[in-house]
């Protein structure tokens, strides 16, 4: 029996899958018992049963487990939390009131608790209707043990169960947060930019991307990996301007042992970190003069070698640059090598302030708003004229990055449910002198903007729902009739989103 079980258990660890890891507990609990048939039942959050699988003698499935096997013997062993081995079932005094005992004409029957840390979160269950008392106190006994490895081998696999569902979840995340559709931006300078993006994702051209401060230069990077076929691989930012100068190459391109002083071992850089996949350099043109000349190696020829050493390494990563410089007039001034220009520009994106885009600044400060509240458990705090008023003609220096900083603030700090313009601190000095000048007023700045707005929400809420009118207002949180009035209002047709 022992040799019998060695092998059970090596099938049932070459498993993962929690079901098939289950079917294997189950066929062996049945070879090594004398057991006629044989079920895993696992007991869910809410207390409901699920059988996990359900096996016979002949290792062939049982159809409608939950009609063949008696509730009482699983729930006494369950609530009790010790085994249950029972001779002859029929003859029992428990299960005298108990109907599926005698429709089923059980016999001997064991029920055995699976357990992790204290807690039972399932029952390995075993009959035989044909031989009374199978289950002797040695074979009972040895079973009890083999349901200790059982609850060991069930409790990994669910666990990897949950760890590949929770990886699934944040790639999904990943995928969601960094889709296109998902970047906010209907002026057409980002329109462009966003078409351009989508065109060369799946590539493996340089990007260079331009912009000042807060602007979405990272988002955009991230964008550009996450839709592309290095995404399940590496994204691996750098920002140059945040490392000394003596440490920046090591962090780029590693070191070996002895390099300098405190190298006491080998060290991978970001290249060989993000192979694969993407790398993603902030502010490139703080990158000293000579590690400009070892870039341009790697964007030439995939090689590089550490610091401190000779030998020949090679890469396979995309290089995404950003800067919020003018790197031409770097060239000139001779801080820039023109060469490495050419190199990381082979497209060339460059980001308007947000002071440029002013139909999307309520646009932004709206999806910054929703995400805030949520966060902080203010669900219908909302933006007042007055306050839309002030955010539209503020010059906002900080870009996207002020405006998100700016919103969490004051969803942070609000007492009603309503945030004003006092409720918005910016300084005045950093005010634009008037909208801009295809807007005559605020009143028509504002409808331009809400009309952009309820137009593409509106698109959304029928692509997500595949043009089903009713999802689509239950998903906008909208009376039927009142979506109706809006997607004539606006000429959407829902049949144009349907599969």
């Amino acid at each position: 029996m022992f040799q019998q079980f060695l092998q059970i258990g090596k099938r049932m660890m070459a498993e993962t899958e929690v079901h098939r890891v289950l079917t294997a507990a189950i066929d062996g609990a049945v070879e090594l018992s004398g057991a006629e048939r044989g079920m895993i039942i696992l007991f869910g959050k809410d207390g409901e049963t699920l059988f996990e699988t359900a096996r016979n003698l002949e290792r062939e499935e049982i159809d409608h487990p939950e009609f063949e096997v008696s509730r009482t013997i699983i729930d006494k062993a369950k609530t009790e939390g010790t085994p249950v081995c029972l001779r002859n079932a029929l003859e029992d005094p428990a299960l005298r009131q108990s109907s599926s005992a005698a429709r089923l004409k059980l016999l001997s029957v064991i029920c055995l608790p699976l357990r992790y840390e204290d807690k039972i979160f399932g029952v390995v269950y075993l009959d035989n209707r044909t031989v009374r008392g199978i289950f002797a106190a040695e074979s009972f006994a040895f079973m009890q043990e083999f349901a200790d490895f059982i609850s060991l081998a069930a409790h990994r696999a669910l666990e990897q169960k949950c760890l590949r569902n929770h990886v699934n979840a944040l790639e999904g995340e990943l995928r969601g947060k960094y889709k296109f559709e998902a970047i906010i931006g209907h002026h057409p300078k980002m329109v462009a930019i966003l078409k351009l993006v989508a065109q060369v994702a799946d590539t493996d051209a340089t990007v260079l991307i331009q912009g000042e401060s807060g602007t979405g230069k990272e988002l955009i990077a991230q964008a550009l990996h996450y839709n592309s076929r290095r995404r399940n691989q590496p994204f691996v930012p750098i920002n140059c301007a945040a490392l000394p100068e003596n440490l920046i190459e090591s962090e780029l391109f590693g070191h070996v042992r002895g390099a300098f002083t405190g190298a006491f071992k080998d060290h991978a850089g970001c290249f060989e970190s993000a192979e694969g996949g993407t790398i993603f350099l902030d502010e490139v043109n703080d990158m000293p003069l000579p590690l400009q000349l070892k870039l341009l190696r790697v964007l030439q020829t995939g090689e590089f070698t550490r610091l401190g050493d000779t030998e020949l390494r090679h890469c396979n990563v995309r290089v995404v640059a950003a800067t919020s410089m003018n790197l031409s007039e770097l060239v000139a001034q001779k801080k820039f090598r023109e060469e490495l220009l050419y190199r990381l520009k082979v497209i060339e994106l460059t980001l308007p302030p947000l002071r440029e885009r002013g139909e999307d600044i309520l646009l932004l400060a709206q999806h910054f708003l929703q995400q805030f509240r949520q966060k902080h458990g203010k669900i219908d705090l909302h933006l007042s004229e007055e306050a839309e008023g002030a955010l539209l003609l503020h010059a906002f220096p900080g870009n996207v990055r002020e405006l998100e900083n700016l919103i969490h603030r004051a969803v942070v700090t609000a007492e009603g449910e309503t945030l004003a313009a006092f409720d918005l601190p910016m300084p005045p000095a950093h005010s634009i002198t008037s909208p801009p000048e295809k807007w005559s007023s605020f009143h028509v700045a504002k409808q331009h903007v809400v009309e952009t707005f309820e137009r593409q929400y509106l698109t959304d809420c029928l692509r997500l729902a595949k043009g089903n009118i009713t999802q689509a207002a239950k998903l906008a949180d909208l009376h039927v009739t009142n979506l109706y009035h809006k997607l004539h209002q606006y000429g959407i047709d829902p049949a144009a989103f349907k599969p």
